[in-house]
């Protein structure tokens, strides 16, 4: 069963591999705003991280510069760390885990963004507070680009608005495949046949 087990910061231990980059300022960030709702994902067969890589890093180095633990840790008796991270999944072979991992942060990429809207929340959110804009991993300039140019925004002078799409069918053709003996009867071929009008390719 899936279950939320705080763990000591110091033992839990990371994938054998992880091709996963992270930009730890802005997860810093992201921490000190919201807190650590969640500090990863254990495999309950190696025992070994799944998720949250770049959190626990930055974990580790807030609780290296002696700062005050995030909303969501909690500190032992002796003062170690603990992390909420969520037990209760096992993988069924070392490939399978990794798989997971992979998986766990390529498809959120794969997804991509409706651009627009996103630019319109951000724009929303800058203008209630500039640090809360900075935890998402944006800034104003980001939003810039975001945003469509009055170009595409606009139709051009005199244009009309454009109805239903029309159907276009397309045009009927006719072909003919002719098998030659030789490269150089091919050649011959479609010379003869280009001198004659027709619209000729040749196939290997």
């Amino acid at each position: 069963m899936r279950h939320i087990e705080y763990m000591p910061l110091p033992e839990i231990a990371r994938a054998v591999r992880n091709p996963k980059a992270h930009d730890l300022p802005t997860i810093r960030k992201s921490i000190q705003k919201w807190g650590c709702t969640l500090a990863g994902e254990v495999d309950d067969r190696t025992g070994r991280l799944v998720a949250g890589h770049g959190r626990l890093a930055v974990l580790e180095e807030m609780a290296d510069d002696g700062v005050s633990p995030p909303e969501g840790v909690k500190v032992s008796d002796d003062g170690v760390w603990l992390v909420p991270i969520l037990r209760g999944w096992s993988s069924r072979s070392d490939a399978d885990a990794e798989g997971y991992l992979v998986a766990n942060n390529a498809i959120p990429e794969r997804g991509g963004w409706d651009r627009g809207l996103l630019a319109d929340m951000l724009t929303d959110i800058g203008a209630a507070d500039e640090e809360l804009l900075a935890a998402t991993g944006y800034d104003m300039a980001d939003v810039d680009e975001l945003m469509p140019s009055e170009l595409e925004q606009a139709p051009p002078s005199g244009a009309l608005r454009a109805g239903p799409a029309e159907r276009v069918e397309p045009p009927t053709v006719w072909g003919v495949v002719v098998t030659c003996s030789s490269e150089a009867e091919q050649v011959e071929l479609l010379e003869r046949l280009t001198e004659e009008g027709h619209i000729v390719r040749a196939l290997m």
